[in-house]
This record gives C-alpha cells, structure tokens and sequence, in this order.
C-alpha cells in the first residue's frame, strides 16, 4: 500500500514536470555511467597483472567515456534512453500482464492487465515517434506508468487485505 500511494505521488510529478523529469533522468544516467566507470577503472588499477585487467580497464573507459558523453549532450542520452524506455515498456507490460493472470481470484486483477496493456500502448506511440520521443516520453511515460503501476498496486493491496478479513487467503506466520 505504501509503495503504491508513493509511485502515485512520483508519477504525478513525473506527468507535471515531463521535461524536468527526462532531463534529471538523463543526468542520473550519465552519473551512474560515470561512477561504474571510475570504479572499473580503478579495480583494473588495482588488479594489475590479471587476465581481466585489461577488459575492466576497457569496460571502465568505454562507461566513464559514455557518461560524459551522455552529460554533454543530453540528446544522445535522451534518444538512447528512449529506446531502453521502449524496451523496458514492453517488458514490463508483459510482466504485469502475466502477473495479472495469475491474479484472476481477486477482483482487482482486471486493472493490473489494464496497466500492463496500457504499458505495451506507450511502447508502441514512443516507436511511432521515434527518435522524436525522447523530448516527451520519458517524464510523460514513466511518470503516467508510476502513476498506473501505483493506483494498481494500492487496489490490489485493498482486495488482499478484503479477501484476508473474510478468511478467503491463506497465510503463513513466520
């Protein structure tokens, strides 16, 4: 229930703030890229003499290369994360969808495939669009899937803890 109410309150930010949130998202790559870099580079320092020593030397240049890349300009980073954004769409809504299938004994299953159905529709209006996406997509998108995913993850908690007080779900106490 928790996790949920606070994937609405981050998706609503998100869909307010969609340009905001791309270019913050973009920079929290770039870093992440920058840091695995730095941290390869230095564990192939460190490890001189190894077989690996030379690939984590190359994995760490290649990493810290695409993070200053990715930190200099953004519309790289932008049109590369849309393509991961699309990717993680798709997968995520076959996810919820196979999820949602499996949650057919709460009424509440109906709305989870709903938002996993809705997360393969924003892959597809993103391939549409694509490279052009990446201006829009990636604050709208995640912010409207958190938003999804949150309401979801709220209903189902709510039909759980309906269905545990009439005794109709199993549990085991540790």
């Amino acid at each position: 229930m928790v996790s949920g109410v606070f994937m609405i309150v981050f998706g609503l930010l998100a869909v307010f703030s969609p340009a905001a949130t791309g270019a913050a998202v973009v920079n929290i790559i770039a870093l992440v890229l920058l840091v695995a870099g730095i941290v390869r580079l230095v564990q192939a320092y460190r490890s001189r003499g190894r077989v690996d020593t030379m690939m984590s030397a190359i994995l760490g240049a290649v990493f810290a290369g695409l993070g200053v890349l990715v930190w200099l300009n953004p519309e790289i980073g932008s049109g590369f994360l849309t393509a991961l954004l699309m990717v993680f769409f798709v997968a995520h809504g076959l996810w919820k969808i196979s999820t949602a299938l499996r949650y057919k004994p709460f009424s509440a299953w109906l709305w989870l495939l709903l938002s996993g159905v809705l997360s393969l529709i924003f892959a597809w209006m993103m391939w549409q669009q694509w490279p052009l996406s990446g201006a829009w997509a990636i604050g709208i998108l995640v912010g409207l899937d958190l938003l999804l995913t949150g309401v979801v993850t709220v209903i189902l908690a709510l039909a759980m803890r309906r269905a545990r007080g009439a005794g109709s779900l199993d549990t085991i106490n540790l």
